[in-house]
């Protein structure tokens, strides 16, 4: 892969702006291996997730090399978006979008599309939509990861952490979508218990407002850095995990999701999550992710 100075400034050790963005961003491009270099960024060594090889299928567009606009998905060693008073950040992990994972530091599209992927819809998250009764349930450009696991002893859950941005925010009316399926239920909400997906007049409060260009990052709104736990089904030896993000209803106003720190944890009936498992409960969650299914906590939107 090679690291772009483009999309996010890139912040090495030396950097000399200190307002960066993505932490060594590295596109997913033609010659690499995308499931090798998107599984060993997001999963924690030793954190009790183990992927049962061969079974991994990664979809989006690769980039061609010349274009950096052409690969949609990424890796990075890091993600520091600020305005200078308010940061979001988030450690080591990868970059899923609806369009290019070449993500400029400023702000200044106000339909950021440069790039259609063309890679289809996807029926889990058109299912997702539908159910929610959205705008739209078309699924467009989709972007995933999935593969079969199986979970260390004492654990019976994942937990992972992201931060979701669009373009759709704050005035699409049909926005995308970004759902995590554990054994094929979506644990992807944000706090107020919605899908991590823009919906105008409903639940912008999930979204840090953008729109004026403050901060380093083209997304006209996105996310706190969020976690959410996925029970696994114990009837099962192996599980599946997938993780999708894709444009609805059309191609355009793009949006991704930037994703870190997946680990085994287990969790109680009451709620609590412990990591390593223990006989305490330190984590309760709130009702309202309680009532979606176990605690979740995301970030993501839709368009028009």
């Amino acid at each position: 892969m090679k690291i772009y100075k483009l999309g996010f400034t890139l912040f090495l050790a030396s950097s000399l702006n200190a307002n960066a963005g993505l932490l060594g961003l590295d596109l997913i491009e033609t010659g690499d291996d995308a499931i090798s270099d998107i599984t060993s960024s997001l999963i924690v060594p030793g954190a009790g997730v183990n992927i049962v090889s061969g079974s991994e299928t990664f979809v989006g567009a690769i980039g061609d090399g010349i274009d950096s606009d052409t690969a949609q998905s990424g890796i990075f060693s890091g993600v520091n978006i600020t305005d200078g008073a308010t940061t979001v950040s988030m450690g080591q992990g990868v970059a899923l979008t609806s369009g290019t994972a070449n993500i400029p530091d400023t702000n200044t599209d106000t339909s950021f599309d440069p790039f259609t992927p063309a890679t289809g819809g996807d029926a889990d998250l058109s299912d997702l939509l539908l159910t929610a009764g959205a705008p739209s349930s078309v699924t467009n450009d989709v972007n995933y990861i999935e593969f079969d696991f199986t979970l260390d002893a004492g654990f019976n859950a994942i937990s992972l952490d992201f931060i979701f941005g669009s373009d759709e925010f704050p005035d699409q009316a049909v926005t995308d979508v970004f759902g995590v399926f554990v054994d094929g239920t979506n644990y992807a909400f944000f706090p107020d218990g919605s899908l991590v997906s823009f919906v105008q007049g409903a639940n912008a409060g999930n979204f840090i407002d953008n729109a004026a260009g403050l901060f380093d990052i083209e997304y006209d709104g996105f996310s706190t850095n969020l976690n959410l736990v996925g029970l696994i089904d114990e009837t099962l030896t192996e599980h599946t995990l997938k993780i999708a993000i894709a444009d609805t209803s059309d191609s355009i106003f793009d949006s991704g999701v930037f994703l870190s720190n997946l680990t085994g944890v287990y969790t109680d009936n009451d709620g609590g999550v412990n990591n390593p498992p223990t006989t305490s409960v330190d984590e309760p969650f709130s009702a309202i992710l309680f009532l979606s299914g176990i605690g979740v906590m995301l970030g993501l939107r839709r368009r028009h």
